[in-house]
């Protein structure tokens, strides 16, 4: 019997030899391997093998239609940003202060993202290696994410700390490796290895696995499919999303770190570069443990999105905003609201101009500006920093250095006397 690569292989000649596919000398080896890979699984129900469930919003939609944003705010209708002091929902007054402002956003924005699932049950740590090096000890660790899921981490622990230090949970990119390398273990973009990095700075940092990601990426048996792992999510509970189910994690990880001997329960910050940007403003938004946070190339404004599909089609990140499809203004919240719901605590948000990722962030001054206005009125303008610079999707060595600057005044301002 034939392994399905020979299958495959034999599969492929076939069709190459009937002229329905072909292969040119100039493909890269990648390219010659991929497409064999790819044609493997999706035909791979001609070896009698399940091929790995995809994610399809049309399919979701169908199936669930009373997965729907229903709230309407005062943003809903309109292109232009409205100021994020001047929020509220149809029928509501303006809010009276701010922490009603704020918990009014989140609302809205829960309303889009769909429901909390958080699990607040044992962690039940393990430690499954640990490795020393010059300046901190590295470990892998697991604990319970969702009952029975468990979740798995690198720590990094600096050495010679003679106190409680501050925290940080380290976001990783759309990257498949996943928390490998936000820890350095695979190392495709070194600047972006923000658990070593930081715990040479003093900080302890946690750099978990995103769901769909590193050790959470495989379904679908021998077979790997992005965002497929939505799927099975989205059965259980149509209307979690994978960003709701991303900040459940992110609280996980908070009450993870909080447990740790080592760390100060109050100067947890997180930091993040694309996905892990945008997955630290949601963590933030959500959970007020965590006291600041970097976000590198982490948004694109719902309104001025050239491709907005980016959260409900091509991943399975926020099903419920394809209901604004092809009338994106309609939406009730924007990304400068989530700004707002985060203040007054810490925010380093740094913006790349000409971003391919995430282009068209939208008037980065009016952004910051407004977000300003925000903070100022909780008497913490300080605590707000915007860095736009005129470069690709990276987090670039200037953006860098003002995010550890801001770390470092922001989280040490943060400090509170510990419990003996």
């Amino acid at each position: 019997r034939l392994s399905e690569q020979d299958q495959g292989a034999s599969l492929l000649a076939g069709l190459a030899n009937a002229g329905i596919i072909r292969f040119y000398p100039s493909m890269s080896l990648f390219a010659r391997i991929s497409l064999p890979l790819l044609i493997i699984t999706q035909t791979a129900f001609l070896f009698g093998q399940e091929p790995a469930k995809q994610w399809n919003y049309d399919t979701f939609s169908r199936s669930h239609p009373e997965q729907a944003c229903k709230v309407r705010t005062s943003q809903s209708g309109k292109q232009q940003l409205e100021p994020a002091l001047d929020f509220k929902l149809i029928g509501d007054n303006p809010a009276g202060n701010t922490a009603e402002l704020r918990t009014r956003i989140r609302a809205a924005w829960r309303d889009l993202i769909g429901p909390s699932a958080r699990n607040s049950g044992p962690l039940e740590p393990k430690i499954l290696e640990e490795q020393d090096f010059p300046h901190f000890i590295r470990k892998k660790v697991e604990y319970t994410g969702d009952p029975d899921e468990r979740i798995r981490a690198w720590l990094f622990v600096p050495k010679g700390l003679r106190q409680k230090a501050p925290a940080m949970l380290c976001l990783h990119q759309t990257v498949q490796s996943g928390k490998d390398q936000c820890a350095g273990v695979a190392e495709l973009k070194p600047e972006l290895a923000f658990g070593p990095l930081l715990a040479e700075r003093g900080f302890v940092t946690l750099c978990p696995d995103a769901i769909c990601f590193g050790e959470r990426y495989q379904v679908g048996g021998d077979f790997y499919c992005h965002y497929g792992d939505a799927v099975r999510l989205y059965q259980k509970n149509p209307g979690r999303s994978i960003l709701s189910k991303m900040t459940d994690d992110a609280m996980r990880a908070v009450d993870y770190l909080s447990s740790l001997d080592q760390v100060d329960s109050a100067r947890i910050g997180a930091i993040g570069h694309s996905h892990g940007g945008y997955g630290t403003l949601f963590a933030m938004a959500f959970d007020e443990r965590i006291k600041a946070g970097v976000v590198s190339c982490g948004f694109t404004c719902f309104r001025s999105d050239p491709v907005p599909a980016r959260w409900y089609r091509r991943t399975a990140l926020i099903p419920r905003l394809g209901g604004f499809e092809n009338k994106m203004a309609d939406s009730p919240v924007d990304f400068h609201h989530l700004f707002a719901a985060i203040a007054p605590r810490s925010l380093f948000l740094s913006v790349a101009l000409k971003d391919d990722i995430f282009p068209k962030p939208g008037d980065c001054a009016w952004i910051e500006q407004d977000t300003r206005a925000v903070y100022q009125k909780e008497g913490a303008a300080e605590k707000f920093e915007l860095f736009a610079f005129d470069g690709p999707h990276a987090f670039n060595p200037e953006a860098r250095d003002r995010a550890w600057a801001f770390l470092d005044r922001n989280l040490s301002q943060n400090a509170v006397k510990s419990p003996k």
